[in-house]
């Protein structure tokens, strides 16, 4: 009867040591389980701080280049500024000399009006698109007065001003009229500083001063020109002739 009571008492804790190891099994998996998702979510926590420390950095960046362009907006303003103020010295100092040359200028606006013959002016029928067309193709058969006529007439139309203000410039330019040619640079200019043929104007200006004898104005506009269009032929040029005249020295 003892023994039988012992057989029985070994077979309960037998199968509660049974117990005890599934229990303690099971403790082991979820421990292990636990432990993976303890890594995994390690992992995580580590990939967040890097993708926080990529924005951060990012945002530093975005921060730097957005200082460095409201610089440069600056710059280029106060160039532009520079540009029209120094325009404006010399369309002053050079008043005297448009006053001069303004009798020759009417007296050849005269003798291209009779050449150009009775239907000269019928131009003013036409849009604005084909009298613009008609003026550029003037302009480049050298038909400067004529030219001079169409792009007048769309200023006074209020019709792509600035350009043919520009245009105007480079007809009187182009008539070694240095003084007006300047003075219609600055009004373009004051329109439109950021126009595709700014370079151009710009080049032109400095050597409307040389032609002038102004040569400090003349080098002041090549300084310009190199600022502001260092990558276009013009600024090149300009680069180029200013490294020459400091050789010469």
């Amino acid at each position: 009867m003892l023994e039988q009571s012992r057989d029985g008492m070994q077979s309960v804790l037998d199968g509660q040591a049974l117990r005890i190891k599934s229990l303690l099994d099971t403790i082991g998996k979820q421990e292990a389980t636990i432990q993976t998702l303890q890594s995994n979510l390690d992992y995580q926590n580590d990939l967040v701080r890097q993708h926080n420390s990529t924005i951060e950095n990012m945002q530093k960046t975005i921060d730097q280049l957005t200082a460095k362009l409201s610089d440069l907006t600056t710059l280029t303003t106060k160039l532009n500024q520079d540009i029209l103020n120094e325009l404006g010295v010399l369309t002053g100092t050079n008043n005297q000399a448009q006053k001069k040359s303004k009798s020759q200028t009417s007296n050849e606006d005269v003798k291209s009006v009779n050449a150009g013959g009775r239907g000269s002016d019928d131009f003013t029928k036409l849009s604005n698109k084909e009298i613009i067309d008609q003026a550029r193709k003037l302009y480049r058969e050298k038909n400067l007065l004529e030219s001079k006529k169409r792009y007048e007439w769309l200023v006074k139309n209020n019709y792509k001003v600035a350009s043919s203000l520009y245009m105007l410039g480079e007809i009187e330019y182009q008539r070694s009229k240095f003084a007006e040619a300047i003075s219609f640079y600055k009004k373009s200019t004051s329109l439109d500083d950021k126009a595709s043929y700014m370079p151009i104007l710009l080049w032109h200006t400095a050597w409307a001063f040389r032609y002038s004898k102004d040569m400090d104005n003349y080098n002041k506009f090549l300084d310009s020109l190199i600022r502001l269009y260092p990558e276009s032929e013009q600024g090149r040029k300009a680069k180029d002739l200013r490294q020459k005249n400091k050789n010469k020295g």
